[in-house]
């Protein structure tokens, strides 16, 4: 039997876990500066996990609807993820709530342009 063609082959695979934001419904309206702080303290968050290898890529939708974003952690443990994601200022401030699975994908994903430092709208 003929090797298998490299167009054939699966490529190795992992685990990883997958997060959605969603907005919490209902949620007051804050002032300008106070929504500011808590979105600065949120992307400081997400900076600190990508610069320590623990979130692969975060970021937002650009569709205006309840889910707001997606992540990609490189831990496989979702337990570890919300552990990691327990003080962040959108979730501890009731802004957001986060969704996590087990996602099983291509092993070797990474982030490969460098951390943004410019924070997308207020979540």
């Amino acid at each position: 039997m003929a090797p298998e063609s490299e167009h054939h082959r699966l490529p190795e695979m992992t685990h990883y876990v997958f997060g959605l934001f969603r907005r919490v419904p209902n949620r007051p309206d804050l002032p300008e500066e106070e929504g500011n702080r808590i979105q600065e303290g949120h992307m400081e968050k997400l900076r600190q996990l990508t610069e320590r290898g623990e979130l692969i890529t975060a970021g937002p939708f650009e569709e205006d609807t309840d889910v707001r974003g997606v992540l990609v952690f490189s831990t496989g443990s979702v337990e570890r993820a919300r552990e990691l994601m327990q003080d962040d200022a959108a979730i501890v401030n009731g802004r957001l709530v986060l969704d996590l699975y087990s996602w099983f994908a291509p092993a070797g994903l990474r982030v490969v342009s460098p951390v943004h430092t410019t924070a997308p709208p207020e979540p």
